[in-house]
């Protein structure tokens, strides 16, 4: 379980929490896309508001949610991948997407980034309020972390109070029966102050497998029931109000960014 399924389920729980809430996928290979539609490529997206001034309500796709949109990577010519990703490393493209989000009331903008903290990742952190980091119980994953925080650092030290600060860490694909997993969350609960570390864990789940398989958020698979890592994720967006310090969402005239 990576960024695109805890950006998904997030944005899905927060809005039912009641928090307008837009999904945007910045990954050039539009992973939020193919987890949520096999027709992706035919949207227009983030690409086509940032390079061609498409407008921010006509590109944001509804869901079930009325709370919950989703912009979608858009049509990115796989000539212009490379020279896009330059676009956005400092940031200075995605201003005007945030200011219009504003305007248009939403509470939380919620990013799925690429891998690596260069072009779009980058730019995001410079640009953002807050960063959420979902970080996988596994031995090679935990190199990444260190790198990011120590990437935090850095947007710390160039822009003071203007950085983005870590809202926290969430462990994914967390498994108490393999003892490698055990170890790494011990290493990571060693490493990281507590109050950085997101109570919520998400567990290594077929569900999560059966939901990205129909389509859809964890909490859509079953009308009856939802599965019970649907319920963590809950969990986590309520805990992310509190870390924010968000009000009730009738309450709350606060615009967040939030990058996963």
């Amino acid at each position: 379980m990576g960024k695109t399924t805890c950006a998904i389920n997030l944005a899905f729980s927060c809005a039912k929490r009641g928090w307008k809430t837009l999904l945007v996928d910045a990954d050039p290979q539009g992973s939020v896309g193919f987890s949520l539609s096999p027709s992706a490529q035919a949207y227009t997206g983030l690409y086509e508001i940032l390079t061609a001034s498409a407008a921010l309500d006509q590109v944001a796709l509804k869901t079930k949610l009325d709370s919950l949109k989703i912009i979608m990577a858009g049509k990115i010519p796989s000539s212009e991948i490379s020279k896009w990703c330059s676009s956005l490393q400092d940031g200075g493209l995605l201003a005007p997407l945030f200011r219009t989000a504003e305007a248009e009331g939403y509470d939380l903008v919620i990013f799925d980034t690429p891998s690596g903290l260069h072009g779009p990742t980058e730019g995001i952190l410079r640009s953002c309020s807050h960063v959420l980091v979902p970080q996988q119980c596994e031995p090679l994953a935990l190199r990444s972390l260190m790198l990011t925080v120590d990437f935090l650092n850095l947007l710390q030290t160039e822009k003071a109070d203007a950085a983005c600060s870590l809202v926290g860490v969430v462990l994914t694909m967390a498994d108490q029966n393999v003892a490698e997993s055990k170890q790494i969350v011990e290493e990571i609960r060693r490493i990281l102050p507590g109050e950085l570390l997101c109570q919520a864990v998400l567990p290594r789940d077929s569900a999560v497998i059966n939901a990205s398989m129909k389509g859809m958020p964890l909490g859509l698979i079953r009308t009856d029931a939802p599965p019970p890592i649907a319920i963590i994720f809950d969990q986590l967006a309520a805990e992310i109000e509190g870390k924010l310090g968000l009000s009730k969402p009738e309450q709350s005239d606060d615009y967040v960014s939030l990058v996963v």
